[in-house]
């Protein structure tokens, strides 16, 4: 142990000289044991203030477990050398040295006093940090740092204070405040540290002031947020009376005093890719690293373990205290373990026994911010646990307000869709962003803003954790979940209708921000008692977004298990329409018996319950099913009688489907003429009513007909906007089919490379959303591959459709556009 603070010391007969390791009575050297010294140099360093136990420990002893009578036995030994009022015991707190220093005797000489510790571990990271802190504790008289629990507030604050030493003559003084029971020590706290004595005459805060008042000082108030109320009220007072005061506060709660500089101390970096280098690069794999090396001084980061590591650290969301935890148990579990335990986190990242109390588990980081909750807060902090992926201010209002609670104890699903949508209409939103905003300032969730979009309000994972726990352990998760449930209906009802119009693009993003929550919707409804009519609602209203996303095994397995709850016979409607959205998703996987077997249900159920939209759509997809099973003629007349009830109804949508898929039949029995027709009409309807999926898919067919009849020029165009609708619609499930069609086009214009290359892209994105060509487009398409690899060569092919297939999407979508961009104004055949 070092000493950088103290030179020298008389007290009474005693004098202390540090830098020898000598303890002089009378002036002659007296045997003192090495623990022994090194708790007296200890406590004669911080003799204006309480030292406890757990920082003797972590100071005298570091890194080495030790029974507390270890430490009593040092106390009692000095007790006897000293005398017995020279070490006070502070019940429940520590020690503190009483001894009264002589004054003309060798006292401390430093430049800048302090009484910052000296840290235990290497600071990690977050030099940036560091400068931005420091640039707004130069410019701001108060810069409070907040952040959840063990995110590493209070280090970054010693460690800004001893960066910032040279700054503030009259020295840096911290005060932790954590220990205080009651808001009525503060003042007396931070008193104690700057030895000021209380006066009958005065109280104690403006001899605070008074003391401070002409000194350059840092005082770094730590833990201040279950005192809140009275840190503010000093701070006030010491800001209005000492010119040269500068206070630095940690708090997961701001502290709400005039001209407070507030700074959130963010996680850790993460790392930014699955790559060794990638990995090692990351501020929470560096803090792991070295933790890990107290217990176990061998642990590297190598290929086999750095990939599950990347994972423990993204989901204990780079919390510094999480992964310390995490850390220490590679004396005991390997990485691949510690992964595997974190579903049970905060059984798993326990501490030692002498840590704070609130720092010795993960669970008491979070319990310490819990109970810092009003009651009202806590339930709706518990309620937010059901968010799989972040909300919305709606979304919030919908689980908090009281009429929605009313909502999940219905019995029918139809009453509770009214409902909903009247709890939702009366939830005081206002209310609402009040108990976000608390939250917020009490550092347990985070507010994400995009340009242009709603916010969206999330919590970390750990903290999420936490509060699923605190909610089951309220019996209240299942009013909760199923609450939750009833959103995620509203919300997927409301967007099938926008998938089939002009907002469909941010509908379908919208979408995927919600697809985790959408997903633990799904999953709740086997454990809610309507949850058979419910899932199929759900089921119902997504088949068109998985299918579009391209994932469709996703869609499928959904729609069979909704299909096979007890109970989903008795809504016919909704069973129906889970059925023609399977029947949809089967068809493109090339399940064919399937998709006749899921319209011939759909059919019955619609004549049962006489939905001619129903019927149009199940006569529909019996159409693609015989047209898939080369059942051509069967085929027409399935179309052209869906086509007869869609002009019958004026459904313009089911009509713009009906006259591509009448289209497609044509072009493969090679009547282009009538093919051409169907399309361009189709194309007409689908941008009228401006949808963009079906003008999408029609561009492309369109295209494809257009390569077979030679206008090259056309062709090119009409791959353009597909991509371009498609892309802006975030509709990926397409992409398989204008890289196709291009690469059929590159066929034709003899560039057989760039034709592999987009084949092999097509089929990666096939196979990516697990598709199946139709039988149409794999006679038009086969053929032209075929020219192609014979023109190339079977190796070079093979070369070029391998690169191809080695794309990501987006890489596939940037070298697609280039190319087609690139044969601007090719010929057409004559």
């Amino acid at each position: 142990m070092t000493s950088d603070q103290v030179i020298g010391m008389r007290f009474g007969r005693f004098e202390l000289q540090p830098a020898n390791r000598q303890l002089l009575i009378d002036g002659l050297p007296t045997a003192v044991g090495a623990r022994a010294f090194d708790v007296l140099l200890v406590l004669c360093e911080r003799r204006d203030r309480i030292v406890a136990k757990s920082e003797l420990f972590d100071l005298v002893w570091p890194g080495l477990v030790v029974e507390e009578n270890n430490l009593q036995q040092q106390i009692s030994s000095l007790r006897k050398l000293l005398g017995a009022g020279a070490i006070a015991t502070v019940p429940g707190r520590g020690y503190r040295f009483t001894a009264i220093p002589d004054l003309g005797g060798t006292q401390s000489v430093v430049a800048n006093p302090h009484n910052l510790t000296q840290p235990r571990t290497r600071f990690i990271g977050r030099e940036s940090v560091l400068a931005d802190c420091a640039k707004l504790l130069r410019a701001a008289p108060l810069l409070t740092l907040t952040g959840i629990g063990g995110c590493g507030k209070t280090r970054l604050a010693q460690q800004l204070g001893l960066q910032e030493l040279a700054a503030f003559a009259d020295g840096v003084w911290f005060v932790d405040l954590a220990p205080l029971q009651d808001v009525q020590g503060v003042v007396a706290a931070v008193a104690a540290i700057l030895s000021v004595r209380e006066d009958a005459a005065t109280t104690l805060t403006p001899r605070v002031v008074a003391h401070i008042a002409e000194r350059r000082m840092l005082l770094v108030l730590d833990n201040c947020e279950h005192v809140v109320d009275s840190v503010s009220l000093l701070i006030e007072a010491l800001l209005a009376g000492c010119a040269n005061l500068r206070i630095l506060a940690t708090s997961r709660e701001i502290l709400g005093v005039s001209g407070e500089q507030v700074y959130s101390v963010r996680s850790l970096s993460l790392p930014e890719g699955a790559d060794l280098d990638a990995v090692r690069q990351a501020e929470a794999i560096h803090v792991f690293v070295d933790r890990a090396r107290l217990v176990s001084p061998s642990f590297v980061v190598d290929a086999g373990n750095a990939a599950a590591l990347a994972e423990i650290c993204r989901r204990l969301d780079g919390i510094p205290l999480a992964i310390e935890l995490a850390a220490a148990r590679v004396k005991l579990l390997s990485i691949s373990e510690i992964l595997a335990r974190l579903n049970d986190r905060f059984r798993l990242l326990t501490g030692g026994s002498r840590a704070l109390p609130r720092h010795q588990t993960l669970q008491a980081a979070m319990q310490w911010s819990y109970e810092l909750l009003s009651a009202d807060e806590q339930r709706f902090f518990r309620r937010l646990a059901v968010f799989a992926s972040g909300w919305s201010l709606r979304a919030a209002a919908q689980l908090a307000d009281s009429a929605a609670a009313q909502v999940a104890d219905s019995a029918a699903a139809q009453v509770a869709d009214s409902a909903v949508t009247q709890a939702a209409d009366s939830a005081d939103d206002y209310d609402v962003l009040e108990r976000l905003t608390r939250l917020h300032d009490k550092s347990l969730l985070l507010v994400d803003r995009a340009a242009d979009a709603q916010p969206r309000y999330r919590m970390l994972e750990t903290v999420r954790q936490y509060a699923q726990e605190r909610l089951n352990e309220a019996g209240d998760g299942d009013e909760a979940r199923t609450r939750h449930l009833l959103h995620c209906v509203m919300l997927a009802e409301t967007a099938s209708s926008q998938l089939s119009g002009p907002r469909q693009g941010e509908w379908m993003a919208r979408l995927r921000l919600e697809q985790e929550d959408l997903l633990a919707a799904h999953a709740w409804c086997k454990h809610c008692s309507d949850g058979a009519e419910l899932g199929l609602r759900l089921a119902g209203a997504l088949w068109r977004y998985w299918s579009s996303s391209a994932q469709l095994e996703r869609g499928y397995s959904i729609a069979h298990e909704v299909l096979a709850y007890a109970g989903a016979a008795a809504n016919p409607r909704a069973r129906c329409h889970v059925l023609l959205g399977l029947g949809q998703i089967a068809f493109r996987m090339g399940r064919y018996e399937e998709t006749l077997h899921c319209a011939k249900q759909a059919l019955t159920l619609a004549r049962e319950v006489g939905d001619a939209t129903q019927i149009a759509a199940g006569l529909g997809l019996m159409g693609n099913g015989c047209s898939a099973t080369e059942q051509m003629q069967q085929a027409l007349v399935y179309y052209e009688e869906a086509r007869d009830i869609a002009r019958e109804l004026g459904d313009r949508f089911q009509l713009a489907n009906v006259l591509n898929n009448l289209a497609e039949v044509h072009r493969g029995q090679r009547s282009l003429a009538v093919a051409e027709a169907c399309y361009e009409e189709s194309l007409s309807i689908s941008r009228e009513i401006q949808n963009v999926g079906i003008t999408a898919i029609v561009a492309c067919n369109l295209a494809r007909l257009l390569v077979a009849a030679g206008k090259r020029e056309r062709a090119r165009v009409q791959l353009l906007e597909c991509q371009a609708i498609a892309e802006a619609a975030g509709l990926r499930g397409l992409g398989e089919d204008w890289l196709e069609v291009s690469a059929s086009l590159a066929v034709t214009l003899d560039d057989y490379a760039n034709a592999a290359l987009l084949h092999g892209a097509s089929l990666a994105r096939m196979q990516e959303a697990g598709a199946h060509r139709e039988a149409v487009d794999d006679a038009f398409i086969a053929p032209l591959m075929a020219h192609a690899r014979n023109k190339m060569g079977a190796l070079a092919f093979d070369a070029a459709e391998a690169a191809g297939k080695a794309l990501d999407y987006n890489a596939s979508m940037v070298v697609l556009k280039a190319w087609l961009e690139d044969t601007r104004g090719v010929a057409d055949s004559q």
